[in-house]
């Protein structure tokens, strides 16, 4: 399947699963060409947690779906799920949601009879052909090598990978669990654990402080008004957007915008899956400039690491300096004694200093 990108690719299994369970009220699974699991929940692409999946499942029924006349998988579900004289309806149900989903990629696309495990192990003869088609087929979720990230990397990262790009792209939108849950393809509580789990933060709160970052953003480089910021990152009422913003940064928005006047430039690093309780908040800043290509200039000030210059401007004999955020709020320490734990986001600012 020719995609943008292998989360692109996972989505869409998930898809399937998704609009399956809306339309029949049914969960499935999906096995791959490469016998990796996908679940509503994720994959499971350690063979160990695949083989436990299986041994927890003991009445399974198999619907093997073929793609421009290639056999490249099976869906999954649970035989006391489905009634016998249901299995024809919901084959073609099933067909109906992934050509809904593949058409744009696949000509044909048909999910063949259902098989019981019992009929798959008198006949072998699938599974090989699923097995030994591994190297050549073109499965619905290609994983290229063992270094791939699907396959090296924790279901619950390529979930969340997925939720952030929705996100990123819906920020300026009303966003709550339930949305960014449906338009992942995951569970409200299960999302809601992923950020828990790996941001340390309520789902909630992460949506607040990003919305807020990108308000204060707007409001050192724009002359918009506060009203108007406000109502563009969907808050709904102008004197609910500055409680917010006040008990985020402990300012208001116009008392933010008077003492970051004259900003003339601003880098903003959200949180990734790599921070973790022993990096500063100057080592984080380091790698998200590296990584991005950005040059630095670093100083020992009392015997601490700074940063001093990014691209061509400098802290260095001038009236403006860089200055850091985190959480939307100015410390009062150095970014090397203050780690990320529980941080969500670092804004560096090149200001005037009075």
């Amino acid at each position: 399947m020719n995609l943008n990108s292998q989360e692109k690719q996972y989505t869409q299994i998930k898809q399937i699963i998704s609009l399956f369970f809306q339309l029949t009220k049914i969960r499935i699974a999906f096995i791959d060409p490469t016998l990796h699991v996908i679940t509503s929940e994720g994959l499971l692409a350690d063979p160990t947690n695949s083989t436990n999946y299986f041994e927890k499942k003991k009445n399974l029924i198999f619907f093997p779906i073929v793609t421009n006349d290639r056999l490249n998988g099976l869906f999954l579900a649970d035989k006391s799920d489905i009634t016998v004289n249901m299995l024809s309806l919901n084959q073609k149900s099933l067909e109906s949601v992934a050509n809904e989903v593949l058409s744009t990629y696949y000509q044909r696309v048909l999910i063949l009879s259902p098989l019981t495990k019992d009929e798959i192990n008198q006949n072998l003869q699938l599974f090989n052909l699923l097995i030994n088609n591994s190297h050549n087929a073109t499965p619905l979720v290609p994983i290229k090598n063992s270094t791939s990230p699907i396959t090296t990397r924790n279901k619950g990262v390529n979930d969340i990978d997925i939720a952030l790009n929705y996100i990123d792209q819906n920020i300026t939108k009303k966003l709550t669990l339930l949305t960014v849950a449906n338009n992942a393809y995951l569970s409200p509580a299960y999302l809601s654990r992923l950020f828990k789990e790996n941001f340390k933060i309520n789902f909630s709160d992460y949506i607040r402080l990003r919305k807020i970052t990108l308000a204060q953003n707007k409001l050192m480089t724009t002359t918009q008004s506060i009203n108007s910021i406000a109502n563009n990152l969907g808050f709904s009422r102008a004197n609910y957007f500055n409680k917010v913003f006040k008990e985020t940064t402990n300012l208001t928005p116009l008392q933010f915008r008077k003492h970051y006047s004259g900003s003339k430039k601003i880098y903003t690093i959200y949180r990734d899956l790599t921070w973790n309780d022993n990096i500063s908040v100057y080592a984080a800043s380091k790698r998200f400039f590296q990584q991005q290509g950005i040059d630095l200039k670093e100083k020992d000030v009392n015997g601490r690491p700074c940063i001093v210059a990014i691209e061509d401007l400098s802290s260095l004999g001038n009236a403006s300096g860089w200055v850091f955020l985190v959480d939307g709020i100015q410390p009062p320490i150095f970014p090397s004694e203050l780690y990320v734990k529980d941080k969500t986001v670092i804004q560096w600012i090149f200001v005037h200093i009075s």
